[in-house]
Parts: structure tokens; sequence; C-alpha cells
């Protein structure tokens, strides 16, 4: 997969007054080279991290040159290992008043077609920065595949199921979650979730503090 590079588009918006707003669409950098500096930071061989992170160094190799895109799964045991949050894999964005991201223009993390793990899709609500103080996500869940997780870090989410059904696991107890349900839980409770049935699922998905 060809490298995903950053990019900005700012045009002027009427606002109320007549004062002219900022729109702002990103799309999500490649990860790949940022990956390997806080590997490097830490003193670690590319076969330390990918065992620390329950992965294989030929895997976490293509990841390093952006070659094929990581699960949300993977991503989040990558950033555990390291000790950084996935904030920190991305560039700092230009603050603004106000960002508007239009259909199909939200940043996004991980691929339907990776070619490993859960095949999950998180569209970014919230724009990346280590300043945040919550996180925002539309997560798309496949039919038929792994579970994503099991996490555990600090903090509290709260979601609602947009499409399809959601299977929840928290502190060991399943839970199903259909179409107009809610669910939330502290996230030091170890989790893990995906879609029920053979329909993909649709989250609307907050935590807080930022720990994704």
């Amino acid at each position: 997969m060809a490298s995903r590079r950053t990019s900005r588009a700012t045009a002027p918006a009427p606002a109320q007054g007549g004062r002219a707003a900022n729109v702002t669409h990103l799309a999500m950098p490649a990860i790949g080279r940022r990956l390997r500096y806080f590997r490097r930071l830490k003193q670690m061989t590319l076969n330390d991290l990918a065992e620390a992170a329950n992965c294989s160094g030929s895997l976490l190799s293509r990841v390093e040159n952006d070659l094929v895109t990581p699960s949300l799964t993977t991503l989040h045991r990558l950033c555990n290992a390291l000790e950084i949050s996935v904030a920190a894999l991305l560039a700092e964005t230009e603050e603004r008043s106000c960002l508007v991201f239009g259909p199909g223009e939200r940043p996004t993390q991980g691929r339907a077609e990776a070619v490993e793990g859960d095949g999950s899709v998180a569209e970014s609500l919230v724009p990346p920065a280590n300043s945040r103080m919550l996180e925002g996500f539309v997560i798309t869940l496949p039919a038929n595949r792994r579970m994503c997780g099991p996490f555990e870090h600090e903090g509290e989410e709260v979601g609602y199921v947009l499409e399809g059904e959601l299977q929840l696991v928290v502190d060991g107890e399943t839970y199903s979650v259909k179409q107009g349900g809610s669910f939330f839980f502290r996230s030091d409770l170890p989790h893990s979730y995906g879609a029920k049935g053979r329909q993909t699922c649709r989250v609307l998905w907050i935590n807080t503090p930022p720990t994704f």
C-alpha cells in the first residue's frame, strides 16, 4: 500500500455575524517512520518490539516501511509496548476554532482489508493531538472476523450502536448491544469487542482520557 501523507485543505465558510470560519480536512499520515523513531528511542530492536506487542517481526517491518496497515488491536499493542499513545504517532494538528469533516474525509485508522487482525476501521471524530481530553471514533467492525482486544487501560468509555449488533466482553462478561443500544464501562476492566452475527457493525465510540 502506498504511504499516506497528511493533507490539509482550508476553505472559508460563512458563520454567525458574517465572520468566516476555517474548515479543515485531514488525512491520516503514514505511521511507519514515527513508529521506528519511538522504537529506537526506547532502544528496542525490531524483534524486541514485535515480541512485546505479540506480533511477528516481518509484520512490524512492513508496518515500519508503510507497506501494510496494522489492525487497531495490533496498533494498540505496539503503542502500549512503547508506552505511548496512538496520538503520539501522528503529527500535531494545527489548532483552529472549529474542524469540520465531510463524509469520507475523517482520518482513518486500520483497514478492512488489513493483512492481519480483526479488520476493524476507526474513523476519528477528534483530530489527533497530545493535548486532547477525549477521543471519538466511528468504528466499523466486519462480520466473521476475530474480536478486537483485549484492551485494558485508564479511563471510561461510552458508545452507541449505529448499525448491526455489537458483541462486547467486559471483565469476562459478554453483552449483546443491538442497533440503537448504548453502553458504558470503565476502561481499566479487560474488554474486547466485535460484530455479532453476519452483519457489519458500526459504533459511535467515545473514550476519555485519550489512551488509544
